[in-house]
């Protein structure tokens, strides 16, 4: 009977989620980027994939406590503004004007407008010492509080001066409980309940342990909620955030969730799926011939998420979409820069992670997913921190982050997990470049590199740049760094060149003929007099420098033949060809052909 109703509300939602995009259609369309307040999003007109079926499905389960856990920029904000209109008892008089039009106001569920909501926030907590990560949790569940009074004013003055007046956010929330009156079930949401315990995880292990563990102050609060749903008082939470560890962390301190992270029919409750993103294109392009094009720049930068092994379809980020989508509207042109500057902060987290324990175990998980694209580990269910946070706990932590995703599994039934998309990508090699800079000890040169690669897209001139690698190679030598080969210094090369994020860096992208190395390109098709490289690279040991002219002529042969087999790359009129022959830490630089 529920697959049978399951399989009715995909065919409406469907239905009424084209309507909507029909009706878009004929009016100047409005990206909702940066839009988290569901009532702003439907009094100002903006764009709506209707995945208002999924509160059907939720109550279906007859879960009444869930976490579900997504990356950052996935919409979770907006989702719990959603439930918060839907469930809020003061918002029943809105209902038809903020639901109507969608699936949900068209099948309204019996538990709609029922709750008192109590919505805590747990972002923008300053966690730069322990007492200030302490403080700033009691001033925010307090705001909750002082926000939950304004909206329903049913504590007495003197209840709220007692809750003000306690010592913590365990003695608020418990004075709160036992101040309500219980007159009407609440329904408790938690955005982004993980952001300030994570930014304790990244400065100190034991400093999050304690937080979290048995009397900690973060697992006394959560208690305090677990005996509020016990006795009543609250009859639904949704937590989302994202990452498991705080929630593993609490174990039986708050064990009343059902997690739905990894549940197949809920995978595209947040973000968008390729059909989604077809039609948001087909909104704003008005030239359709272009489709296919602006899908596949979209599907490389933005899609590829993936959330469980049983995951039917890759999901894209749905506020890069957005993104795009806002000044694609505008211009008919993609962004100057497709990695959004708002994702700046993930390169931030990215660092953090990687360097909060076992740095060197770290670096090799590093190395191997921009060599390979990939790593393998075991899935871990529950993060535990009675052993040491190791290499497949990092691997999984990075799955939630976003900056891996699930690809399948191998034959040994090792999970593998692989990089998502090119907005990721990027990230981890701007990483690389920073962790390469610090061991070869050429901070100070960092400057200079980014001017050089500044200077080959603006006149051709390259031989400062290789004369710079050069250097940071031979300081990666002298400290062992890396052992060489020419995936290594490729990945050098990559690495700089995505800091300085001047080209479009293209690793071994298939021409008629082979796989040329690199190509530097330019990003932006409004710059025309801007100087494009393919490169070929070689390698030898050292000893072996007798065979230097032979491996030049065979990368001469080869980067001419991938020319000389290649439209394209003919029709580009300020490329150079050249090739790099490295001799452990020394490059051999030679142009093959100049403009064309």
């Amino acid at each position: 009977m529920y697959e049978e109703n399951n399989a009715i509300i995909k065919t409406k939602s469907r239905i009424y989620y084209f309507v909507n995009l029909y009706l878009c259609s004929m009016t100047k369309v409005y990206f909702p980027y940066g839009v988290s307040n569901f009532e702003i999003l439907v009094k100002d007109d903006y764009v709506f994939v209707d995945k208002t079926t999924f509160i059907e499905k939720l109550e279906y389960t007859k879960e009444r406590n869930v976490a579900f856990l997504r990356p950052r920029k996935f919409g979770k904000s907006l989702w719990l503004s959603i439930l918060e209109y839907y469930y809020d008892t003061n918002q029943s008089h809105k209902f038809q004007q903020l639901f109507g039009k969608y699936y949900i106001g068209k099948n309204p569920t019996p538990l709609h407008n029922q709750y008192r909501i109590l919505k805590f926030d747990f972002s923008g907590i300053d966690t730069e010492t322990k007492e200030k990560a302490k403080r700033g949790f009691s001033v925010s569940v307090q705001s909750s509080l002082n926000n939950f009074q304004i909206r329903y004013s049913i504590l007495t003055k003197e209840a709220s001066e007692h809750i003000f007046n306690a010592a913590d956010a365990e003695q608020k929330i418990k004075y709160f409980f036992d101040y309500y009156p219980n007159d009407k079930p609440i329904y408790l949401l938690f955005d982004e309940y993980d952001h300030f315990t994570n930014d304790i995880l990244y400065r100190s292990v034991e400093e999050f342990i304690d937080s979290v563990s048995k009397q900690g102050y973060v697992r006394k609060f959560y208690e305090v909620i677990k005996a509020a749903t016990q006795q009543g008082v609250v009859d639904r939470v949704f937590i989302t955030g994202v990452s498991p560890l705080t929630l593993d962390a609490l174990t039986s301190g708050f064990n009343i969730l059902t997690d739905l992270t990894h549940s197949p029919e809920f995978d595209t409750m947040l973000g968008f799926t390729e059909n989604e993103v077809k039609e948001l294109v087909r909104l704003t392009l008005q030239d359709p011939s272009r489709e296919d094009e602006v899908l596949q720049e979209m599907r490389e930068w933005y899609n590829g998420y993936k959330f469980s092994i049983h995951s039917r379809e890759s999901i894209y980020n749905s506020d890069m979409v957005l993104y795009y989508l806002k000044a694609f509207s505008t211009t008919q042109k993609a962004p100057d820069n497709l990695l959004d500057t708002n994702i700046a902060p993930d390169y931030h987290k990215l660092r953090q992670m990687f360097e909060v324990v076992n740095f060197e175990e770290n670096k090799q998980v590093l190395r191997e997913v921009l060599e390979k694209g990939y790593v393998t580990a075991p899935l871990i269910s529950q993060f535990s921190f009675s052993h040491d946070f190791g290499s497949e706990e990092l691997i999984n932590f990075l799955a939630y982050l976003g900056n891996l995703t699930i690809e399948g599994v191998d034959v040994t039934g090792r999970i593998k997990f692989r990089i998502p998309n090119r907005v990721i990508e990027k990230l981890y090699w701007q990483y690389y470049g920073y962790v390469l800079t610090r061991e070869a000890g050429v901070k100070s040169k960092v400057r200079k590199i980014d001017k050089a690669i500044e200077e080959m897209a603006r006149s051709g001139s390259y031989e400062e740049f290789f004369r710079l690698i050069g250097e940071v190679l031979e300081g990666l030598s002298n400290r062992d760094f890396i052992e060489f080969s020419e995936k290594q210094i490729k990945m050098v090369l990559i690495a700089y060149l995505m800091l300085a994020d001047i080209f479009e860096v293209v690793s071994e992208r298939e021409v008629r003929q082979g796989y040329p190395d690199l190509m530097l390109l330019r990003k932006s098709s409004n710059v025309y007099e801007h100087h494009e490289f393919v490169i070929e690279l070689k390698y030898l040991k050292k000893g072996q420098e007798g065979e230097l002219d032979k491996v030049k002529a065979e990368a001469r042969a080869q980067i001419l033949r991938y020319y000389e087999q290649d439209k394209h790359l003919q029709n580009r009129p300020y490329l150079h060809l050249l090739t790099v022959v490295c001799v452990k830490d020394e490059l051999y630089v030679e142009r093959i052909s100049t403009l064309n």
